[in-house]
């Protein structure tokens, strides 16, 4: 099989890191032009109006734009950057991301299982990350982290808000599935694969790709948790080479989540979304983490044995 032309050969890693950056920056601003423009002729609104209609939404019609203007927004920054930056970087661009390999479904399943032995180790970090407190020369900075804490939490809980079972799909699809597969296209499947070549450390560029991972959303007094899934992910694709692991990993968090909130707000269950799987027992908490360690220990084991049985069967 002829292997495509690359059209940018021999470039550094440091170089692609930057070239990542202006394409994902350029693509967000023109599919974020691309919603605003769509969005102001659907509602005959000015720009000044639309944007404060898009800040704080309030009817159903509103959250029918945003999940449009949501989904306009994560091609342009999740999908559409790390497939072009394939495509002009690499010769075979689902190899280059990691999406040409199949895995195991016992390794799938594990992967999925982590997501919830982890919780009450997750959970434990989680209200430490909320005792956060800044010196008295950082109060501006707190203030701002707080703020967008509150914007993000108020913007999530507006989504999912839904009483049938057509909205918990439509959840399901919007903030479940689509970043779990954006999101790992671009952090995963590429950023990750550019910071292990850049740092020539694999550990190293796990953990930074990670901390941006987490950093990115803005929500700052859930770093901690979100730092540890994107560690759990970055292991998961070094661990497998495979894209469709944490893609299937993430789309169980979030769908989790989704589900949850879904049931406890329409009176199906008394748990809420950020309560589940909690302990106040430090020996639960630990058993928790060392659970977990143990699947991953027990995934790797199954690639390991896999690759063993390719050499041997030439396959």
């Amino acid at each position: 099989m002829k292997k495509r032309q690359v059209f940018f050969p021999d470039t550094r890693p440091g170089f692609k890191v930057f070239w990542l950056l202006f394409i994902v920056v350029l693509s967000m601003l023109v599919f974020s032009i691309i919603g605003l423009l769509a969005g102001m002729l659907f509602y005959d609104k000015g720009l000044s109006s639309f944007l404060n209609m898009i800040s704080q939404p309030e009817s159903s019609a509103d959250r029918f734009f945003l999940y449009f203007f949501q989904f306009i927004n994560q091609l342009g920054v999740l999908f559409l950057p790390p497939l072009l930056f394939a495509f002009l970087f690499s010769s075979n661009s689902k190899q280059y991301l990691k999406l040409n390999r199949a895995p195991l479904a016992a390794v799938i399943l594990l992967a999925g299982i982590s997501i919830y032995t982890i919780l009450p180790f997750v959970n434990w970090l989680t209200e430490i990350n909320k005792q956060m407190v800044f010196p008295q020369a950082l109060t501006g900075i707190g203030n701002w982290m707080k703020a967008k804490e509150i914007q993000a939490d108020q913007m999530t809980n507006f989504f999912l808000r839904v009483k049938s079972p057509a909205g918990l799909i439509v959840n399901l699809f919007v903030i479940a599935l689509i970043p779990a597969l954006g999101e790992e296209l671009l952090f995963r499947g590429l950023l990750q694969r550019l910071l292990n070549e850049w740092t020539r450390s694999i550990p190293v560029g796990v953990i930074l790709t990670a901390f941006i991972f987490s950093a990115i959303h803005l929500q700052f007094y859930g770093f901690l948790p979100r730092f540890l899934l994107g560690l759990m992910l970055g292991i998961m694709l070094e661990i497998t080479q495979s894209l469709w692991v944490p893609m299937v990993a993430h789309f169980v968090n979030n769908a989790t989540l989704v589900i949850l909130f879904y049931l406890h707000y329409n009176g199906f269950i008394a748990v809420k979304m950020e309560n589940f799987g909690s302990s106040h027992s430090y020996l639960v908490i630990f058993l928790s983490l060392l659970v977990t360690s143990g699947l991953f220990y027990w995934m790797k084991g199954m690639e390991v044995k896999k690759l063993k049985l390719q050499e041997r069967t030439g396959r």
